[in-house]
C-alpha cells in the first residue's frame, strides 16, 4: 500500500518527464534542496542545464544544490586504480538512498523493461516511456562520465582545474553504472575533493546538459603527480589530429555564456570518442613529474632523437640516444631544451647541450 501512495505520488507529480542524476553518498543535494525537510522522493539534482549562464548551471546553482553539500565527513570513495559504483536514477526514490532501494529496479526509474528496450524507429526513434533518457536504445545512449578537482571549496572550482578522469560508454541505460579510475590518481587534501557526474544527451528532446556535485576522495592512492590543466575538448572524430590530449574539461554546450565546444552540423558533443574521450579511466591526464636535481645518480629518462653537442670542447658530435633529467616532450613542435647529461664520448666530461626534439602529436 505504502508503495502504491509512493509510486502514485511521483506518477502525479510529473516525474515521468524529468531526466536522470548520479545517486550515491557524497552528492550534493541528497534528500533535495532544504535539508531542514528531507524530501525523499527529490527529483532536484535530475533536472538538465540549459540556457543558463556559466555561473548559474554550475554545479546546478540555479537550484541551490551547490549550497547543500553531503554531512561532514561524507564522501564519494573514488579508489586509484579500482572502480566505484553509483546508481542513474529520475528520482532518488528509486535509488538505494531512499526506502532501503524498496523501489528499485534495474532500470533508472524503478520499472521493468525489455532487455531490447527501444524506440521502435518511429520518427527520431526515442524510447517515449523513457523520455528521460534521451536515447532511441543502449547503443546510442552517448556516455557519462566523471570529473574531479583537487580543490576542496566549491568557490575555488573552475574549467580548468576540474578534469575528466573517467568515461562510461553507452550510459545512462541501467540504474547501476561503474566507473573505472585512474591507478595514479593522487589522494584529496584534509578537506576532500570535488567531484562532478556529467552527461550530454543525444537529441531525442531539448538540447542540454548535466552536470552533478559530488565531495569525493580518493583511497589507495601511491602517486603524487598532480593532474595537469584541463584543456577545452574538440570534435574530432572525423579527424584525429584535432583530438585534445591529456586532460580535459568537462563539455559546455547550449548555454548563454561559458560554452567551451564547436559543434559541427547540429550534431551532439559527448563524452566518447567524438570529442577525444576515450571509454574507461583516463589515463592521460597528469602533469609531467619536475625536473630533478642533475647529477650522475638521477633517474631519467631517455630520448630516440638525435642530439648535437653544441658546447663540448670538442667538434659537433652526434649520437642515436641520451640520457636527461628533463621529462619527454609531447608537443607537436619542436622546442630547443638546455639541460645537462653524461655522454658516452670518450674522455669528456658531462657536457652542456641544446637539445631539439621534434615529438609526433598524440591523441586521447
Amino acid at each position: 500500500m505504502v508503495a502504491t501512495i509512493i509510486l502514485s505520488a511521483l506518477a502525479l507529480s510529473g516525474m515521468a518527464h524529468a531526466h536522470i542524476a548520479a545517486f550515491a553518498k557524497g552528492m550534493y543535494c541528497e534528500n533535495g534542496t532544504d535539508p531542514k525537510n528531507p524530501n525523499f522522493n527529490s527529483n532536484a539534482p535530475v533536472n538538465p542545464l540549459f540556457n543558463l549562464t556559466l555561473e548559474e548551471m554550475w554545479f546546478q546553482r540555479e537550484r541551490g544544490c551547490d549550497r547543500v553539500p553531503p554531512p561532514e565527513g561524507v564522501f564519494l570513495d573514488i579508489p586509484a586504480g579500482g572502480s566505484f559504483t553509483v546508481e542513474l536514477a529520475n528520482n532518488q526514490a528509486f535509488s538505494h538512498l531512499s526506502y532501503d532501494g524498496k523501489f528499485t529496479s534495474q532500470w533508472p526509474d524503478g520499472a521493468d523493461h525489455p532487455a531490447d528496450f527501444n524506440g521502435g524507429g518511429v520518427g527520431e526513434g526515442c524510447i517515449q516511456e523513457a523520455g528521460y533518457m534521451h536515447v532511441q536504445d543502449e547503443q546510442h545512449a552517448q556516455g557519462t562520465a566523471f570529473a574531479i578537482s583537487y580543490q576542496s571549496d566549491l568557490n575555488e572550482v573552475n574549467l580548468e582545474n576540474l578534469v575528466v578522469f573517467s568515461v562510461l560508454e553507452h550510459t545512462p541505460w541501467h540504474r547501476e553504472a561503474t566507473y573505472k579510475v585512474p591507478k595514479a590518481l593522487p589522494a584529496c587534501p584534509t578537506g576532500g575533493c570535488t567531484c562532478a557526474w556529467l552527461w550530454v544527451p543525444r537529441g531525442c528532446g531539448q538540447p542540454n546538459i548535466y552536470m552533478q556535485g559530488f565531495k569525493c576522495k580518493v583511497s589507495g592512492a601511491t602517486s603524487t603527480t598532480p593532474l595537469a590543466k584541463a584543456q577545452a575538448p574538440a570534435q574530432c572524430d572525423e579527424d584525429s589530429s584535432k583530438c585534445v590530449s591529456g586532460a580535459k574539461q568537462m563539455i559546455v554546450w547550449n548555454q548563454l555564456t561559458g560554452n567551451n565546444v564547436v559543434t559541427k552540423d547540429r550534431q551532439t558533443p559527448a563524452y566518447n570518442l567524438r570529442n577525444g574521450f576515450k571509454p574507461g579511466a583516463q589515463d592521460d591526464i597528469f602533469a609531467g613529474a619536475p625536473a630533478a636535481p642533475v647529477s650522475s645518480a638521477t633517474t631519467s629518462t631517455t630520448s630516440s632523437a638525435a642530439v648535437e653537442i653544441t658546447s663540448s670542447p670538442s667538434a659537433v658530435t652526434r649520437i642515436p640516444s641520451v640520457t636527461t633529467s628533463r621529462p619527454a616532450l609531447t608537443s607537436d613542435a619542436s622546442q630547443a631544451v638546455p639541460t645537462t647529461f653524461s655522454t658516452t664520448v670518450k674522455d669528456q666530461s658531462p657536457a652542456t647541450v641544446t637539445v631539439t626534439v621534434t615529438a609526433p602529436a598524440a591523441c586521447s
